[in-house]
């Protein structure tokens, strides 16, 4: 590309400013911007510059931008804003990072499809890799290392791009087109891209060495006799989403529920029939044992069998302090104790069991059911809470998959597995 006094005054003033904004290319000024008495050679030899060439911290090639994309993308640069390590803002673009599974699906989906879309009129959006921007704004939160992590071949991005500032969407709006994108690439491809970040995972294994030099990872446990729960635990463990994670803790403890269940009903029946032998003969006797049946029948719905499981299947009083607050405060509030402890009286104890249940139960409704028909209780633990609630459920799901090996035989049933 032949370049005008003016284009080459452009490619030096968007050069400074990336010199002066990402301290890393400070050491490559000579390279990035021209000299007059370079710039003069160019134009008195109508010398052609097909491409600006960048070396990013950790990448082992050049990135070489076209000439002429360079000098449309000269704004944008120069206007560049980092929202947060997800999201990335320039005059007439917008940029989310975002990540498959694995590599293997990134290259995949880039390679394979066509995934460029007008959403609406004058907005454009695309899946981008090696973006400049994006690597810029990596290279600003010095986000690489040398040798292992470069800061623009590492990430793919949702790329927006507006064909004027009136078209440039509200943040909120925004968020809705990128996930209504989301969905059309997963239908079209069978691939799922979720929010990512700009981040170096060297620094993770760092602090990682660090945090397991201070505190060293405590040696496994006996091995347990697998059952499914395990499954169900390890799915929910691999979960990023919050409120799926907290969804597959729930059928950890959903799956042992009718266990739970069954071992009360057993003991009541033991207790009936341990009557005297002339009981046998009173028709009364005889109903309250249907009944008893019944009632036990009656219990295998979805609030009480996680009810059941909240009183049988782990330790709520040692983990009464991992609840969310709003839960322990509930309970306290209700059984007119400032803690849950062991010295607590038995049937204090069952009723926060059942509070606790009751309000994981409403919980997984509000997760389950579509927000346009589902209505609120004010028993739900709120989004901002299922960081902490998800901690719980992973120690109650635990105990509960341990508390099952060891329950006898003839209550480990088929229908549960």
């Amino acid at each position: 590309m032949k370049l005008t006094k003016e284009q080459i005054q452009k490619i030096n003033e968007t050069n400074k400013f990336i010199v002066e904004w990402c301290e890393w290319f400070a050491g490559f000024e000579s390279e990035l911007i021209f000299t007059e008495e370079r710039a003069k050679e160019i134009l008195d030899e109508e010398e052609k510059i097909e491409t600006i060439d960048f070396e990013f911290p950790g990448e082992h090639d050049y990135t070489s931008i076209e000439t002429e994309e360079f000098l449309e993308l000269s704004d944008e640069i120069k206007s560049i804003k980092i929202v947060n390590e997800s999201h990335i803002k320039t005059k007439l673009r917008s940029y989310y990072i975002v990540g498959s599974t694995d590599s293997a699906e990134d290259h995949i989906i880039l390679e394979f499809h066509d995934i460029q879309m007008s959403s609406l009129e004058g907005i454009t959006i695309n899946l981008v890799s090696e973006s400049l921007i994006v690597g810029l704004a990596a290279t600003h939160l010095e986000e690489y290392d040398s040798d292992y992590w470069g800061t623009i071949s590492q990430y793919l991005a949702i790329e927006i791009v507006y064909d004027s500032e009136e078209k440039v969407l509200k943040d909120e709006d925004e968020k809705k087109l990128i996930n209504s994108y989301i969905f059309e690439v997963a239908d079209s491809t069978g691939i799922a891209l979720s929010f990512s970040e700009i981040r170096n995972p060297i620094h993770d294994y760092e602090d990682l060495r660090e945090e397991t030099e201070e505190n060293p990872t405590q040696e496994l446990r006996e091995l347990e006799p697998y059952n499914e729960g395990m499954k169900l635990f390890v799915s929910a463990v691999q979960i990023e989403d919050p409120e799926l994670k907290f969804l597959n803790f729930y059928k950890v403890l959903e799956h042992f529920s009718p266990i739970a269940v069954n071992i009360e009903a057993n003991e009541l029946m033991r207790k009936k029939l341990d009557a005297p032998k002339s009981s046998f003969e009173d028709g009364d006797y005889i109903r309250s044992i249907f009944e008893l049946a019944n009632s036990m029948r009656d219990r295998f719905n979805d609030e009480d069998l996680i009810k059941a499981s909240f009183n049988t299947c782990f330790d709520l009083v040692g983990l009464f302090n991992k609840l969310p607050e709003t839960i322990k405060k509930k309970i306290k509030k209700h059984i007119g104790a400032s803690e849950l402890t062991y010295s607590t009286d038995k049937q204090k104890i069952t009723t926060a069991s059942n509070i606790a249940g009751k309000i994981i139960y409403k919980t997984r409704n509000k997760v389950v059911h579509a927000k346009s028909n589902f209505t609120l209780t004010g028993d739900e633990v709120s989004p901002s809470e299922f960081t902490e609630l998800n901690n719980f459920m992973k120690e109650a799901s635990s105990q509960a998959v341990r508390w099952y090996s060891r329950q006898p035989n003839h209550l480990k049933l088929e229908r549960i597995k």
